[in-house]
């Protein structure tokens, strides 16, 4: 019986211990469920120098809870630190404008050495305590944007060395960007290595800041004061300005250090037009240089898609600007594709002396663009180090390229400058010929005075001491034959008609040659008139007894000219049209076409046409194809057309077979 008993005994205990041992572990389970404690007390910071603490932090949305709180609240979820966009609450997509607080605790060993916690920029203002003290307050976290002032940059802070557990508590508060909390981990290093990192980042930032401003400002001036022909300066200096400008407001952000109170979002904004201004800049610097190669479209795609993007940065209103880095990457790495391929077309093409530099400057401005877009996009501080000296790198290679094009250009302005001289030196010895020539020429001058007044002298004596004795002569002729006219018989009669005959033609020849010599010298002024107008009279003249079918243009143009002289050119045509017509009847047609500064007229008819071979010989003077006595003619009549044209600038032509009539046409400036 008592063995029995102490059997039910042995086995209420074994239950017993079973239990409590299950609860032990449940309530340990609990514990430290609750209290979520990392263990880094067996890391070797000695063999690792630092750990990311992205894990296992208490998250608390819509909650600003100081230190001391939290068992007062529930917690939201264990989260891993990156965009609280990604983080469900209450099977929700959280917003980007919100706030919150992260918890964090972990041991480490007493054996550790000297410790620091490097903490990133949150998005967009935070406050951070450390074992219960407040550490630091970047910007102003509040619960409402009006409240909230947005600051951002990374800390360094060396943790106690006589501690060993640690709760980090920090209070995040976003109103103005599409990312919100904190989206990088914390890093737990030996004080050493995260001062050696963040130095070294330094001195890259300076290098990078300092480098590109310093090539930007020079290139600036260098094309306000001296070279602003070539404008690719400055674009490449723009673009480094404007990329020196970037990096530097978002690594330390110097104005809202001067201005405490400044707008966050206005300060993001000029950022990212910044941004945008340095991507614009380098593609237009490279539409320079490749002018010519480079497709018609290109420059103004680039130009408006960017202004674009400007006009809305400038018009949206946070968070919607700040997703335009992803379309304006988008078209960075479509535009750097599209600039390989241009110059890889151009080196092919032979022209090697500038596209070799900006081939390495583009190849390497690629790997580099690439290597940002994953830091931006990523969370690897470290490459932002190298990242930077390959962006001097590139602009140095560029700032290579525009200074070959420079002196190239100088080495062409030596050589134009040298051919300048030369050409002065030659200017010099024409003008002094044509000082010579000057000379000569005012001598010739007073020798043409001189001609002219002897070619009056001449008309005067070929109009008074030579047609006055042949006016004589035919009255004289004419009255010995009405004298002898009962004596005459018919032979005798024949030759008084022939002598009186050529007295006649004797005296047109010196009508015609008096009319020629005073041409040039005529009066040239100029009168509105209707062209049929002035055909009209002239036909009424000509073919007074309508003999002759004269057809005019349809259309009665009105014309600005020498009446005088035009007439006389008509008069002239028609006239030889009707004279020697071998058809019963002459039928002439005269057309014009119109032009912006002269007309084309033309005078065609029927008649019996001329030999190509005299078409040039007809308007020399005194030049006559028709040897007929019967047909009274001087040879003058078509010279002096063409001297009529001539002397107003245009051109006489003949269009003309034998037996297909003739067609002449002339130019006539107005």
């Amino acid at each position: 019986m008592a063995k029995r008993y102490i059997k039910q005994l042995y086995h209420k205990w074994l239950y017993l211990s079973i239990i409590l041992t299950f609860f032990s572990f449940y309530t340990y389970g609990l514990e430290e469920q609750k209290d979520h404690i990392i263990d880094l007390k067996n890391i070797s910071f000695e063999n690792k120098p630092e750990i990311d603490l992205k894990s296992n932090w208490e998250f608390y949305w819509l909650e600003l809870i100081e230190p001391g709180n939290f068992d007062n609240y529930k917690l939201s979820s264990l989260v891993s630190l990156k965009n609280w966009t990604n983080f469900t609450f209450n099977k929700k997509k959280l917003p980007s404008f919100g706030y919150a607080t992260y918890r964090l605790k972990f041991h480490v060993s007493k054996d550790s050495p000297n410790l620091s916690l490097y903490i990133p920029a949150a998005y967009a203002s935070s406050k951070l305590w450390i074992n219960g003290k407040l550490i630091s307050e970047i910007g102003k976290v509040s619960v409402t944007k009006e409240k909230t002032l947005h600051r951002r940059h990374t800390q360094i802070i060396p943790l106690n060395t006589h501690e060993v557990d640690f709760e980090i508590v920090i209070q995040v508060a976003n109103f103005y960007h599409i990312k919100g909390g904190i989206n990088k981990p914390l890093k737990l290093g030996t004080s050493r290595h995260l001062n050696n990192v963040k130095s070294k980042r330094i001195v890259a930032d300076m290098l990078f800041i300092g480098c590109l401003g310093f090539i930007g400002t020079f290139f600036i001036i260098f094309f306000l004061l001296y070279w602003n022909k070539d404008k690719a300066i400055l674009y490449l200096g723009i673009a480094c300005i404007s990329l020196a400008y970037m990096a530097l407001s978002d690594r330390y952000a110097p104005l809202a250090e001067i201005f405490k109170t400044i707008n966050w979002s206005f300060l993001t904004k000029i950022e990212y037009i910044s941004l945008f201004v340095a991507g614009a800049s380098s593609s237009l610097f490279f539409s320079v240089i490749f002018k010519g190669n480079v497709h018609r479209y290109y420059e103004k795609v680039l130009k408006y898609v960017n202004l674009l993007l400007i006009i809305i940065v400038v018009l949206l209103p946070a968070p919607y600007f700040t997703q335009l880095v992803i379309p304006f990457l988008f078209l960075m790495i479509i535009n750097l594709i599209y600039v390989t391929y241009i110059i890889i077309r151009t080196m092919l093409s032979g022209k090697l002396h500038d596209s070799i530099l900006m081939l390495a400057s583009t190849l390497l401005g690629s790997i580099v663009f690439y290597i940002h877009i994953f830091v931006f996009l990523g969370n690897n501080d470290n490459a932002v180090v190298y990242v930077n000296f390959g962006y001097v790198s590139v602009f140095l290679l560029l700032s290579m390229l525009l200074m070959l094009r420079f002196s190239n250009s100088f080495e062409q302005l030596e050589k134009s400058t040298i051919l300048a001289l030369q050409q002065k030196i030659e200017i010099t010895k024409k003008s002094e010929q044509l000082s010579d020539i000057n000379l000569k020429l005012k001598e010739n001058l007073k020798q043409l005075k001189n001609f002219n007044k002897e070619l009056d002298s001449f008309n005067h004596i070929v109009s008074h001491d030579l047609k006055a004795p042949l006016i004589a002569m035919h009255s004289l002729v004419s009255f010995i034959e009405e004298d002898l006219d009962t004596t005459l018989d018919d032979n005798a009669k024949s030759h008084f008609n022939l002598l009186k005959e050529r007295i006649s033609k004797m005296n047109a020849l010196i009508n015609g040659l008096l009319e020629y010599s005073k041409i040039s010298r005529g009066n040239k002024k100029k009168e509105l008139f209707r062209l049929n107008d002035l055909l009209n009279d002239v036909i009424s003249v000509i073919n007074y007894q309508n003999n002759s079918i004269i057809n005019i243009p349809l259309e009665n143009i009105e014309i600005s000219t020498n009446k005088i002289e035009l007439e006389h050119v008509f008069q002239n045509l028609i006239s030889n049209s009707i004279k020697y017509n071998d058809k019963e009847q002459a039928i002439i047609d005269i057309s014009f076409l119109k032009f912006k500064d002269k007309y084309i007229f033309t005078v065609s008819d029927n008649g019996p046409g001329i030999e190509p071979q005299y078409h040039n010989k007809i308007f020399e003077i005194f030049s006559k194809l028709n040897t007929n006595d019967s047909i009274e003619s001087t040879g003058v009549g078509l010279s002096i057309v063409k001297k009529i044209v001539s002397e107003n600038n245009g051109e006489i032509t003949v269009d003309s077979e034998i037996g297909k009539g003739t067609k002449i046409s002339f130019t006539w400036k107005v």
